[in-house]
């Protein structure tokens, strides 16, 4: 979604249904598929136990996609600029394990006394529909400010968020019989689900339109900004997006784990096999005492969760000669900022994920080359890469409207090696002022 405080054109739009805005986004933090399956010469053992190595719990795998189902904007006068729609989105990231992969690849035999943390565990899925309404106020020539009402449905959503304890390989103490002590120290581990039996069995194109209109769990959230044109050229703006929560109230299942156990091995009862007896059985005995110490419960109690908020700074800097279709001179220095040929931007972008907030630097370059052509280039710098380029053009075919972008650019002639990738398309209907 844009900056609801952004400076608004025209006398009104209407997006294509299903085709306004599409954007889907995903990467990693650090790997890509060359990494996983690369063709030099490397055993596949090697690759996974440097992958292992080099990784940390704070690298990440995530995916966004967003689709608008109906998007449309109005004017009410010359100030005051309504828009309204329903959009689609999927957002999911998951956090490297780094403790629990280390001991699935190379065992426990070399980590004597290292606590293998619950914490590594990190991942949160939301499948969700918005409805939202916004109003975009124009204060006078420098400052334009607007807000934005969203009520959230949510349709899926899962996560393992803030799990504590750890898992310890240790020498056991001078008076066991035993040489190891496996201790499982404090565990709290939890997976809440929402939504997951609506789509068991039998699911029709009907389940799925009921659930994306108000058949979830709601809740409400409010997007914020404002933009301050300081001159014909500077311009500043900011933008807080997504502040507001889903209660997740029906068909809520939590999964929780918790407690402690020690385990020194599993005392053999030779005296009862010699004498003809059948031995006790060890591993019922063993699973009974691990149930009673770290129970696994299901709960069903609603609970709260914040959507990730997200925060947008920039300021622009326009020059050269004015651009075709502006007017040639704001000479009073009262009316509309005229746009200009050219314009260079900074732009700070960072949004709230479980572990921390993931910030990304960009710089923009836009040329506005004829009338109903403008062409955006950029160069972003984030956790999954400090060579992101990418291109935006955008077209006004008469009142239609046209976007397409597209980022990574360096790795397209080998999308193997490409750290993230992302592609946003949308056609829109623009009426002009009159």
């Amino acid at each position: 979604m844009l900056n609801p405080g952004g400076i608004s054109e025209g006398r009104a739009f209407v997006g294509v249904p299903l085709l306004s805005g599409i954007h889907i986004n995903g990467g990693s933090s650090g790997f890509s598929l060359f990494d996983l399956a690369a063709s030099d010469g490397q055993l596949p053992a090697e690759r996974i136990s440097g992958l292992i190595r080099d990784l940390s719990d704070k690298d990440f795998i995530t995916m966004t996609q967003q689709l608008e189902i109906i998007s449309v904007g109005w004017r009410k006068n010359e100030r005051t600029f309504y828009t309204a729609g329903i959009y689609q989105e999927f957002d999911f990231i998951t956090y490297f394990p780094k403790d629990w992969a280390t001991l699935a690849w190379y065992g426990n035999a070399d980590y004597l006394d290292y606590p293998f943390k619950f914490d590594h565990i990190s991942a949160r899925a939301d499948l969700l529909s918005v409805f939202h309404f916004g109003i975009n106020k124009k204060i006078d020539r420098k400052w334009t400010v607007g807000g934005r009402l969203k009520l959230y449905n949510s349709i899926l959503a899962g996560s393992s968020l803030n799990n504590r304890g750890s898992f310890t390989t240790r020498l056991s103490d001078g008076d066991s019989q035993n040489i190891y002590a496996q201790d499982l120290n404090n565990a709290n581990v939890s997976v809440q689900t929402s939504g997951l039996s609506r789509f068991e069995g039998s699911v029709t194109s009907s389940d799925i339109l009921g659930a994306g209109l108000f058949g979830g769990d709601l809740g409400l959230g409010i997007d914020v900004g404002a933009t301050y044109q300081y001159d014909d050229a500077w311009r500043f703006s900011a933008s807080i997006l997504d502040i507001g929560a889903v209660v997740h109230a029906a068909d809520v299942k939590t999964y929780q784990a918790s407690g402690g156990y020690l385990l020194e091995g599993i005392e053999l009862d030779f005296l009862a096999l010699s004498q003809g007896q059948n031995a006790p059985p060890y591993y019922a005995i063993f699973e009974n005492e691990i149930e009673a110490a770290v129970p696994i419960d299901t709960l069903y109690s609603a609970y709260t969760q914040w959507r990730p908020v997200k925060m947008n700074l920039a300021a622009s800097y326009g020059f050269g000669p004015t651009a075709q279709g502006s007017v040639a001179c704001n000479c009073s220095g009262i009316g509309d900022a005229y746009k200009l040929e050219s314009e260079v931007c900074l732009q700070f972008y960072a949004i709230k994920r479980p572990k921390a907030i993931q910030t990304a630097l960009s710089l923009f370059y836009v040329r506005r080359l004829l009338r109903n052509l403008t062409l955006k280039s950029t160069w972003t710098m984030d956790a999954l890469s400090w060579t992101n380029l990418g291109l935006v053009a955008v077209s006004d075919l008469g009142p239609i409207n046209v976007y397409l972008a597209a980022d990574h650019l360096l790795t397209y002639s080998n999308l193997a090696k490409a750290r993230g990738a992302s592609i946003q398309f949308g056609i829109n209907v623009k009426l002009e002022r009159r």
